[in-house]
C-alpha cells in the first residue's frame, strides 16, 4: 500500500514539474518576441533620427534584423539562385547563334541583316542588364555576360565571315568589348562575368561555322580575350577564370595545328604559341606578383601545365613526324628552358615549383635520348643520366632526385627486358645487363652503408 502512495505521489510530482517548465518555456518565448519587437522599433527610430544623406541603402538593409521563416531548401536555393540564370544565358547565346547559322544555311535574310539583328539582340540583354543592375545585381551580371559574349561572335563574324568590318576595325571593337568587359567585370565583382562573357565568347566562333580559314583572326581574337581575362586574375583571385581560359585556348590551338599541314601556317603557330605562354604563365604568376599572395600549390599545377601544353604544340608546330630529328632537338630545347626556369623558383625559394620543373626537365632530356638515338646507345645514356642525378642527390641531400635516378634504372631495366631483349644482339645484352646490374649493387651498398644517416638505422 505504502509503496502504491509513494508511485502516484511521484508521477504527480513529475507532471506539476513538466507542467512548470512549460510553462517557463512559454514565459520566455513571450519575453523574447515582445524584446524582439522592442529591438525593431528601436532601430527604426533610430535610422529615422539619422540625416537622409549619411543612410546608406546597401548598409541598412544588411543590417536588418533576421526575420523569422521556415528554413528553405538549400538545393532550390542552388537552382533558383545560382543555376538557373548561368543555364538559361548560355542557352539562349548558343540559341543566338545556332539563329546565325540556320539564317545563313537557308538565306533567310541578308547579310547585313543577320549582322543588324545580332547586335541588336546584344544591345538588347545589356539595356535589360543596365536596367536591371540596381534591383537584381546577379540577374543583371548574367544578362551582360550574355550581351558581351554576343556582340563578341557578331563582330568575329561580320569580319571573318561575311568581311562587312576590316581585320582593323573588327580588332579595335574587339579590344573595345574586352577593355568594357574587363571594367564591368570589376565594377559587378562578379566571377560569372569573365566566365560567359570572356570566356564564353572562345566557343561562339565554332557554333556559327566550321570554317577554318582564317587562323590568325581566331587565334588573335582568343588573344585579345586573354588579355582581359590575365588583367581579371591579377586584380582578382578568380582562378576558376584563368584555368577556364587557358584548357581552352591550348585545346583550340592544338586541335588547330593537330589538323593543319600547311607549312606557311607554320609562323602563325608559332606567334600565337608563345604568346598563349607568356599570357598564361603570367596569369599562373598573377596572384604573387600583383596581389603580393603566397605562391599556391594550384597555381605550381597551372605552371606546369602550361609548360607541358607549350611542349606539345611545339612538337606539331615544328615536328610534324615522330621520326623526324627535329623532335629530339624541340625536347632539348624545351628540358634546357624548363630547367631554367626551375633554376628561377628555386631561386625565387619556390622549392615546389621548383622540384616539380626540375622533375619535368628531366624527363624531357631522357626523351631527347630517346629521340635522338637508338639501340643500346639510348640504354647506357639513360644509365648514365641516372647515376649523374643520383650523385647530384647524393652530394646536394635531395630525395626526390635520387628516387627519380632510381626510377629512371627500373625504367631502364624494363626497356632492357621487355623491348631491347627483342633487338639487342648477345654481346649488346651481354654489356647492358652488366652495367645496370653493376649500377644496381653500387646503389644497394651506398643505402647499406649509409643506412643510419640516411634512416636512423
Amino acid at each position: 500500500m505504502l509503496i502504491c502512495i509513494f508511485r502516484k505521489r511521484h508521477a504527480m510530482d513529475e507532471k506539476a514539474r513538466l507542467q512548470a517548465l512549460e510553462k517557463q518555456i512559454e514565459d520566455l518565448s513571450a519575453q523574447i518576441k515582445e524584446q524582439y519587437r522592442a529591438l525593431q522599433q528601436l532601430h527604426a527610430e533610430l535610422q529615422s533620427l539619422k540625416p537622409a544623406s549619411t543612410v546608406n541603402p546597401d548598409t541598412v538593409n544588411k543590417k536588418k534584423l533576421p526575420i523569422y521563416s521556415h528554413p528553405s531548401s538549400s538545393l532550390e536555393n542552388l537552382i533558383g539562385l545560382r543555376l538557373i540564370h548561368l543555364i538559361g544565358i548560355v542557352v539562349l547565346v548558343i540559341g543566338l547563334s545556332l539563329g546565325v547559322k540556320y539564317a545563313i544555311d537557308k538565306n533567310l535574310i541578308s547579310e547585313g541583316l543577320r549582322i543588324v539583328l545580332a547586335y541588336a539582340a546584344g544591345l538588347l540583354l545589356y539595356f535589360l542588364s543596365a536596367s536591371l543592375r540596381k534591383q537584381y545585381a546577379a540577374f543583371s551580371a548574367i544578362l551582360f555576360s550574355g550581351a558581351m559574349a554576343s556582340l563578341y561572335f557578331t563582330s568575329f563574324g561580320a569580319c571573318v565571315y561575311y568581311h562587312f568590318l576590316s581585320y582593323t576595325a573588327s580588332f579595335v571593337i574587339m579590344i573595345a568589348l574586352t577593355v568594357f568587359t574587363t571594367v564591368e567585370a570589376l565594377r559587378y565583382n562578379r566571377q560569372e562575368i569573365a566566365l560567359l562573357g570572356l570566356v564564353g565568347a572562345y566557343g561562339i566562333p565554332f557554333l556559327i561555322s566550321p570554317d577554318r580559314g582564317h587562323p590568325e583572326m581566331l587565334f588573335l581574337y582568343i588573344s585579345i580575350i586573354n588579355v582581359g581575362v590575365v588583367f581579371l586574375c591579377a586584380k582578382k583571385p578568380w582562378i576558376l577564370v584563368g584555368r577556364a581560359a587557358q584548357a581552352i585556348s591550348w585545346l583550340l590551338f592544338i586541335g588547330w595545328v593537330v589538323w593543319q599541314n600547311d607549312e606557311r601556317l607554320k609562323t602563325y603557330g608559332l606567334v600565337f604559341m608563345f604568346a598563349f605562354f607568356v599570357q598564361f604563365a603570367v596569369n599562373a604568376l598573377s596572384a604573387k606578383l600583383f596581389r603580393k599572395e603566397p605562391f599556391s600549390l594550384f597555381a605550381t599545377y597551372q605552371i606546369l601545365a602550361n609548360n607541358l601544353l607549350f611542349y606539345v604544340a611545339a612538337l606539331f608546330v615544328f615536328g610534324y613526324s615522330f621520326v623526324d630529328s627535329t623532335i629530339a632537338i624541340i625536347s632539348l630545347l624545351f628540358a634546357a628552358f624548363a630547367a631554367a626556369q626551375a633554376v628561377a623558383f628555386l631561386f625565387w625559394k619556390e622549392n615546389i615549383a621548383g622540384k616539380l620543373l626540375a622533375f619535368y626537365a628531366l624527363a624531357l632530356f631522357v626523351l631527347f635520348i630517346g629521340f635522338q638515338w637508338k639501340g643500346i646507345t639510348v640504354t647506357l645514356l639513360w644509365l648514365l643520366t641516372a647515376v649523374v642525378i643520383f650523385v647530384a642527390g647524393v652530394k646536394f641531400k635531395s630525395i626526390p632526385a635520387r628516387m627519380a635516378a632510381i626510377a629512371l634504372m627500373g625504367f631502364t631495366l624494363l626497356k632492357l627486358v621487355a623491348l631491347d631483349s627483342l633487338t639487342f644482339s648477345t654481346l649488346q645484352k651481354v654489356i647492358a645487363y652488366l652495367v645496370l646490374g653493376v649500377l644496381l649493387l653500387v646503389v644497394s651498398f651506398f643505402y647499406q652503408k649509409f643506412k643510419e644517416q640516411l634512416f636512423g638505422e
